[in-house]
């Protein structure tokens, strides 16, 4: 999972001038989707995937903490994605910045997602998710609204912070176990 992540983010470093051309349903005709927004999507559907391969009953009662282990390799991928990306700031590229940035966002977005609509429907939404930014988070302007976020530049501020308010509360979601019973959710026992 390290290597996709890295080879995604050097992708990303490279072909930051590829576009793909999306409809707006608000505004002008079209608007360029950059390669590099969709690329973190790549790993995130990866994570996603891997996290639904395993027995849920099997690992609830598995001696190594499985949803711990989740949490640290997701941060781990996350600091990783922040390195190579520092790593290409410092050789001129910000390109690495925002794609991190969104590679967090996504995963918590994803997490998220997963939790209320399960593995499938959170990789289905989480794909989309830059296509509905595209066409209907940009003004007339040209500028993002705040909740398109992908779209704000390497150096916004506003966009780090809901790219980390959504992985922090994707992982505080995935980390609760959906099998365990938890108060007031008790079957009647019919006594």
């Amino acid at each position: 999972m390290c290597g996709a992540l890295t080879i995604v983010m050097v992708l990303g470093a490279v072909a930051r001038s590829v576009a793909l051309p999306i409809p707006l349903v608000l505004g002008t005709v079209s608007f360029p989707l950059p390669l590099p927004l969709l690329l973190p999507l790549l790993p995130v559907c990866l994570i996603l995937h891997g996290q639904s391969r395993g027995d849920l009953e099997a690992e609830k009662v598995a001696v190594r903490p499985v949803v711990a282990r989740d949490a640290v390799t997701m941060a781990a991928l996350v600091a990783l994605a922040c390195l190579v990306s520092a790593v290409e700031a410092w050789s001129g590229r910000t390109t690495g910045i925002a794609m991190a940035r969104d590679f967090a966002g996504y995963l918590g977005l994803a997490l998220l997602l997963r939790r209320v609509g399960g593995p499938g429907a959170a990789n289905v939404a989480v794909v989309l998710f830059p296509f509905a930014c595209a066409s209907f988070g940009m003004r007339s302007s040209g500028h993002p609204r705040v909740w398109a976020w992908p779209f704000h530049g390497p150096g916004s501020v506003v966009a780090a912070v809901v790219a980390a308010v959504l992985l922090v509360g994707g992982l505080v979601v995935a980390r609760r176990d959906p099998l365990v019973k938890r108060w007031g959710d008790e079957e009647s026992d019919g006594l």
